[in-house]
C-alpha cells in the first residue's frame, strides 16, 4: 500500500492529510508535498497513516528542523496509538509536536440537549456533555475550541472544563464537564412568566464575558477575521455590497476585551443559578457589539425564524427575552452607546449570517438570501 496526501487550507497552519504507509517507498512523496506547501507552519493529519518507518521518521525530523529554522513549526495531529508508539520508542515524541488521535464515542442512550447550526450537544452522563460538530466541519476546529475553552477558564470566564476531543462516526466533538447542569433555553421555555428575568440574566452573563481582557497571543481579533470573511463574499454579492459591508465593519469600535460571538441561551448551561458557557470555538477579542448583534438576530428579528430553530422557544417569547436583554445591557451605559447599536443593528445582525456563509455550506443559500434580500436593504435604507 502506498501513501495518499490530501492538501487543504481550512486554517493556518497548512494541513496535509496522510493515508497509508510512510516508508522508504513513499517518504519522498511527503518531502515533496511539504516543500510545495505554502510558507508557514504545517500540520500533518496522521489519522489515516497506519505505519511509519525509519525513513519516514527522518523526513519528519528534517522537516521539523527546516521549519524551526524559519520560525515555523511542524505538528502531527491524530496520531494513532500504533504509530505513536514508534515515536515514543525512538524518543521523537520529545522533539516533534504530536497529538494523539481522539477517542471514539457512542451516542447510545445519550440525551440530545440542543441542535444548532454548527452541531449538536448531547448529555453523555450526569457530569459530561459532548458538542458534536456537523459533518464537513474540519477536525482541527474541535482542537481550537478545546484550546480556547481552557484559556477562557483560566481567564475567569464562566465556562466548563473541556478536557477531551472525540469522534463519533465521521463527526468530531469536544467533551465538557457539566456537573449536572441544565440548558438555559429549556429553563426559559418552561417558565414563560419569568422570561424578562431570564433576559436580564443573559445580559449579566454577556457583561461578565465583556468585562474580561482577552489574551492576543491566544485569541484572534474578531474585526480582523471579518475583513477576510466579508472579502470572501465576492463570490455571492456584487463588489459594491462587499465594499459597503467592509466600510460598516471598519466603523465599529475596537476593544481588548472578550467576545463570545455565539452567546445565546442554547450555549449556556445553568448549574443552579450559576451559568456555564459551553461553546467557545469563536471566542475572540473585540467590541461587545458583535455579541449584541448575534442576540438581536436570534431573538429580536422573529421574521428570520432563528429563535425557534436555535432555542426551541416560540418567537414571541424570544422577542420578550430580547427586549429585557437589551434594556438591561444598556441600562448603565451612555445613551450614545445604545444609539450607535440601534443605528448599526442590521449590520451587526448580518455578521453571524456572513460567518455562516463562510463556514457552513449547507446553510449558505439561506444565509445569502437573508443577507442580500433582507438585511442589506434595511442597512442601506438607514432603518
Amino acid at each position: 500500500m502506498g501513501l495518499d496526501i490530501l492538501t487543504s487550507q481550512v486554517s493556518s497552519p497548512n494541513v496535509l492529510r496522510l493515508a497509508g504507509r510512510l516508508d522508504h517507498e513513499t517518504c519522498d512523496l511527503l518531502a515533496a508535498a511539504i516543500d510545495r506547501a505554502a510558507e508557514g507552519s504545517i500540520a500533518l493529519d496522521m489519522s489515516g497513516c497506519e505505519y511509519v518507518s525509519s525513513a519516514g521518521l527522518r523526513v519528519l525530523l528534517v522537516a521539523h528542523q527546516n521549519l524551526t529554522r524559519s520560525g515555523h513549526r511542524l505538528s502531527l495531529l491524530n496520531v494513532t496509538p500504533l504509530v505513536f508508539s514508534v515515536f515514543d520508542v525512538t524518543g521523537l515524541n520529545q522533539i516533534l509536536r504530536l497529538e494523539k488521535a481522539p477517542r471514539s464515542i457512542s451516542l447510545d442512550g445519550a440525551e440530545l440537549i440542543s441542535a444548532g447550526a454548527c452541531g449538536d450537544c448531547y448529555r453523555l452522563d450526569a457530569e459530561t456533555v459532548v458538542k458534536l460538530y456537523r459533518d464537513g466541519v474540519a477536525p482541527e476546529i474541535a482542537e481550537k475550541e478545546k484550546k480556547f475553552a481552557k484559556a477562557a477558564f483560566l481567564l475567569g470566564l464562566p465556562t466548563a472544563l473541556s478536557y477531551d476531543v472525540v469522534t463519533c462516526g465521521t463527526r468530531t466533538g469536544i467533551v465538557y464537564e457539566m456537573i449536572d447542569a441544565r440548558l438555559f433555553s429549556a429553563i426559559i421555555k418552561e417558565d414563560p412568566l419569568n422570561t424578562a428575568k431570564y433576559g436580564r440574566m443573559l445580559s449579566d452573563i454577556a457583561k461578565s464575558v465583556h468585562s474580561i481582557k482577552g489574551d492576543p497571543e491566544i485569541f484572534p481579533r474578531i474585526k480582523d477575521l471579518f475583513v477576510d470573511y466579508i472579502g470572501s463574499l465576492g463570490a455571492f454579492l456584487p463588489p459594491s455590497d462587499v465594499s459597503y459591508l467592509l466600510e460598516r465593519l471598519q466603523a465599529l469600535p475596537d476593544s481588548a476585551t472578550c467576545v463570545h460571538f455565539d452567546l445565546h441561551s442554547s450555549n449556556i448551561m445553568m448549574r443552579g443559578n450559576e451559568p456555564v458557557i459551553i461553546d467557545l470555538g469563536d471566542l475572540s477579542i473585540g467590541s461587545y457589539l458583535f455579541d449584541i448583534g448575534l442576540v438581536y438576530m436570534i431573538y429580536g428579528l422573529p421574521e428570520l425564524g432563528f429563535c425557534e430553530m436555535v432555542t426551541k422557544m416560540p418567537p414571541e417569547q424570544g422577542v420578550e427575552l430580547w427586549e429585557a436583554y437589551i434594556a438591561s445591557y444598556f441600562a448603565d451605559r451612555p445613551a450614545a452607546d445604545y444609539a450607535f447599536f440601534h443605528q448599526n443593528r442590521f449590520f451587526l445582525a448580518s455578521l453571524r449570517a456572513i460567518y455562516t456563509i463562510t463556514f457552513l455550506p449547507y446553510l449558505r443559500p439561506r444565509m445569502i438570501d437573508i443577507l442580500r434580500d433582507v438585511l442589506l436593504p434595511k442597512m442601506r435604507a438607514g432603518l
